[in-house]
């Protein structure tokens, strides 16, 4: 028996990690209640329990900690890599912790507060806005006006955001250079957490991919082909080229299976673009030997 069946509902749908049944109430024939069930990621149950109470409690601190290099979501507290932000923003994320208890006291979220629990939305909003990170100004800045305003239409956010903060005009306000604050913030974290030689391996990581990726739009631009030829090509390259003894040899049996690695753009243009002039024709014979 399935857990809609176990649960006697009478409809239910999924939505992320979250399924909500439709059960109804007993002897109300058009009366029904809604129960969500959520599937957690293996060893974070303690956090995302934190997450996901008080409504979008976490939502509205999530706000106002990106602004400064932060994002929080379901698995914990992240640092933005600043060097990889700007071109891959899907991949500059380095967790720093999934404690609750770290989260808190890093943000400067009082956690004995938190443990006595909140009876209103005000306790809440009050308890959310003692961060040391709180900026009003997070809600209020025409850039961050479209990423806000899906947000906002979520209730409590939207209580928060429209009721709320404007009762109290005089919290949130610092004067600060975000730039250089974000910085402090960052290293602060990424010390106070251990990730520094975490943080540095992305960074160089990064910065290798971009080297492999231009060098491979510069050999894109080499070779005298286009279209479904060009990808062939390209193709064929990628999967035969090595690197030894400072220059490109073929995957060969014998030859180690030493890809090519990240190149200065004096190496590319000196070694690299010539030896491919003259030899990608036999990349492609390579490849469909």
């Amino acid at each position: 028996m399935d857990l809609a069946q176990a649960l006697g509902a009478i409809d239910h749908i999924r939505n992320g990690h979250t399924t909500s049944f439709a059960i109804q109430l007993p002897g109300k024939a058009n009366d029904f209640f809604q129960l969500d069930v959520q599937t957690g990621k293996q060893g974070l149950f303690e956090w995302e329990t934190i997450y996901n109470a008080y409504g979008d409690l976490w939502g509205i601190i999530g706000m106002f900690v990106a602004r400064l290099g932060f994002t929080i979501n379901d698995s914990g507290l992240h640092v933005r890599v600043t060097e990889i932000e700007s071109t891959h923003p899907r991949d500059c994320l380095l967790r720093l912790t999934y404690g609750p208890k770290e989260i808190m006291a890093f943000l400067g979220l009082n956690t004995d507060s938190y443990d006595f629990g909140f009876e209103t939305l005000d306790e809440v909003f009050t308890w959310a806005t003692k961060s040391r990170f709180f900026r009003r100004d997070c809600f209020e800045k025409s850039k961050e006006k479209e990423q806000v305003s899906k947000k906002a239409q979520r209730p409590i956010i939207e209580n928060f955001m429209t009721e709320w903060l404007p009762r109290r005009p005089s919290i949130g306000f610092v004067e600060e250079d975000r730039q250089s604050h974000r910085e402090r913030l960052v290293k602060e974290a990424v010390e106070s957490f251990g990730k520094r030689t975490e943080y540095e391996q992305m960074v160089v990581k990064h910065k290798h991919k971009l080297m492999k990726d231009a060098m491979w739009r510069k050999i894109v631009k080499v070779l005298p082909l286009e279209g479904k030829e060009l990808g062939e090509a390209i193709k064929a390259l990628k999967a035969l080229l090595r690197w030894e003894d400072g220059g490109p040899v073929w995957c060969v049996e014998g030859i180690p299976d030493t890809r090519v690695p990240a190149l200065e753009d004096d190496i590319v243009d000196s070694v690299v673009l010539p030896w491919v002039t003259e030899h990608w024709r036999e990349a492609l014979n390579r490849k469909k030997a």
